[in-house]
């Protein structure tokens, strides 16, 4: 009622405001997500099409001004030049790799990631993997399958003895560190964006110094120029001593075939990867056949289908972080239609 006690002018842009501010975005959501997502943004217009074609994309990108996605596409400059009222795209996972960003940020179009989501699943798979490894499990089990049983030759090793170096002490690595802490053992930590967290549990070092103390090297690193194919022989050989590898970042960080090398010469003790660098197996090369057969039939070696960060409370845990970094940017950034 008090709108009649203003000026009418006043009274009909304080209207105007209010239908800005009222305006539902146009959310295009192209992978399956969790229902708290859906709950999140239900005052909003939610085009929900998990198993979307790109016929189907071209035509409902017209209209959205929210693009969520997982793993699905990755969302090109042409793909998003597709899409003229786009101001954000949500990544549901911890990598934007899948994303063009450059062309995102030229065009005023803000990307939001997850990474906070699931760090702790990513974290208790490495802490697993790195116990089968040194407890010579994968080895075991297949020797037993093939009716050997053997005690000694399965000796392993105790992870409070030993020392872990991780590369990358982002979002998955501090939370690795602080796990790791429980077991005894060294934790040495390398960033290439950051400094000054070492703390109680852990010793912030260079690289040179990881590779001079780490028994086991783990990568928790985002894919750039910077890491890509990062673990190459050069790196292999200036590890001073035999180490375990485990790679839970994004598998063209490592080349798989100085990898294999260092499986032969026994400089590297044993392997987990939870990512390839082709994860397409339907689309694999001679070459690429050749190594995943190699590292299948390795007893040293552990593969898994990139479940680092996929566990049903990260499912949903995803959701909820995506969920609230994009309803508080819409809080802050009413919707304006394009002039």
């Amino acid at each position: 009622m008090w709108l009649f006690l203003v000026k009418e002018t006043d009274r009909v842009t304080y209207l105007y405001f209010l239908k800005k501010m009222s305006d539902p975005h146009h959310i295009l959501i192209i992978d399956e997500v969790h229902p708290v997502l859906l709950d999140m943004l239900i005052n909003h217009s939610v085009n929900y099409q998990p198993d979307i074609t790109t016929d189907q994309l071209e035509i409902a990108l017209q209209e959205a001004t929210i693009l969520i996605v997982r793993t699905k596409l990755y969302i090109s400059a042409s793909w998003m030049a597709k899409a003229p009222k786009l101001r954000v795209v949500g990544r549901l996972g911890s990598g934007m790799d899948n994303i063009d960003t450059n062309y995102a940020e030229e065009h005023n179009i803000a990307c939001f990631n997850a990474p906070e989501g699931n760090r702790n699943a990513v974290a208790e798979q490495t802490v697993g993997m790195m116990l089968c490894l040194l407890a010579n499990i994968n080895k075991g089990h297949k020797e037993i399958l093939n009716g050997i049983w053997d005690r000694k030759g399965n000796e392993g090793l105790e992870l409070a003895n030993l020392c872990v170096g991780i590369i990358g002490y982002g979002n998955v690595g501090h939370v690795l560190a602080a796990k790791l802490i429980s077991f005894g053992c060294k934790v040495i930590a390398y960033d290439l964006y950051q400094t000054g967290f070492g703390a109680g549990y852990v010793q912030e070092v260079s690289l040179k110094e990881i590779q001079g103390q780490a028994d086991i090297l783990s990568l928790h690193v985002p894919l750039n120029k910077a890491s890509e194919a990062m673990i190459d022989k050069q790196f292999i050989d200036s590890m001073k001593k035999p180490f375990y590898l485990l790679n839970l970042s994004r598998g063209k960080v490592c080349v798989l075939s100085d990898v294999i090398d260092g499986l032969e010469s026994n400089k590297i003790r044993g392997v987990a990867l939870d990512v390839l660098p082709n994860e397409r197996l339907e689309a694999l090369s001679e070459n690429e056949k050749k190594e995943l057969a190699y590292l299948g039939g390795n007893s040293a070696v552990i593969l898994t289908p990139h479940i680092g960060g996929l566990t049903k409370d990260s499912f949903e845990q995803l959701a909820k972080v995506l969920g609230n970094k994009i309803v508080n940017w819409m809080e802050t950034h009413p919707l304006v239609n394009p002039k």
